[in-house]
């Protein structure tokens, strides 16, 4: 005849259960999203080569940030990349809310024709309500810097590929012009892309403050370099090569498609 289990006994194997269930559920929960960060990274890199295809059906021109479309009916902007910009009204330049869920089917984007599918742009670890968790260099000629006080030099030189030139029309919107890739002097240390939370695909909010190697200790400033990844955001440089970045990692001239700016810093 078997021996029953005795009370003590049960205990026993409920507790090394929940031993290991309390070991193995974080190990599992970072392995999860280590495979979402993977998955990020490729999609990340897919827009940036889709970026690349852009030029070169335009002139070797990067792709403009956002551009006045008065052919369209309802918010009359179309952005580097779809989303349903007809969610909000205009604010700070821009239509729409990118961290706010459509009403409508996506505006098609300028680079849209060159991505496979709509969910390349979906970060797999980004909350469920935002359309898009993603950004393109917008530092532009004509924002003011506290750094030019001290760096005159770089006054009106400072700009990301979307934004050669940046204008605020008299109806609120804001038009860009991209730079043409000859003028990115150091490709494989210009970021492009990065992960962000702001309602619009673009940023150039670390352009304002006055800093160089150290980018400032802000929390507002460091959601639009957005940890999606413990830690750490995934992100394009101008040659394509994609990879995982901290923020205490960024330096000021990462964002400038022109570097000479920068001599004796």
């Amino acid at each position: 005849m078997k021996r029953a289990f005795t009370l003590i006994e049960l205990l026993v194997v409920i507790a090394i259960i929940a031993i290991l269930a309390a070991i193995l559920f974080p190990v599992f929960a970072q392995a999860k999203a280590s495979a979402q960060s993977a998955r990020c990274l490729v999609q990340m890199r897919q827009l940036g080569l889709a970026l690349t295809m852009y030029m070169g059906d335009n002139d070797d021109t990067w792709a403009p940030s956002v551009v006045a479309d008065d052919s369209l009916p309802v918010a009359p902007q179309r952005t580097w990349i779809g989303y349903d910009n007809t969610n909000g009204d205009l604010l700070g330049g821009f239509f729409g809310r990118a961290t706010q869920p459509a009403i409508a089917s996506p505006r098609t984007g300028l680079i849209d024709s060159y991505l496979k599918n709509y969910d390349i742009r979906k970060c797999p670890s980004m909350p469920g309500q935002w359309q898009l968790a993603v950004a393109y260099n917008w530092f532009n000629p004509g924002k003011p810097s506290d750094f030019y006080t001290s760096h005159p030099g770089a006054a009106g030189q400072e700009y990301g590929p979307g934004a050669r030139t940046s204008v605020d029309l008299p109806d609120g919107r804001t038009t860009t012009t991209g730079a043409n890739d000859s003028e990115m002097e150091e490709p494989s240390s210009t970021l492009v892309l990065w992960e962000h939370e702001a309602r619009v695909p673009m940023c150039n909010f670390l352009q304002a403050p006055d800093w160089f190697t150290s980018p400032p200790n802000d929390p507002v400033l460091r959601d639009h370099f957005h940890f999606l990844h413990r830690d750490a955001a995934n992100t394009v440089f101008g040659d394509t090569h994609a990879k995982r970045h901290s923020y205490p990692q960024l330096r000021r001239r990462m964002f400038s498609m022109r570097k000479d700016i920068y001599e004796g810093l």
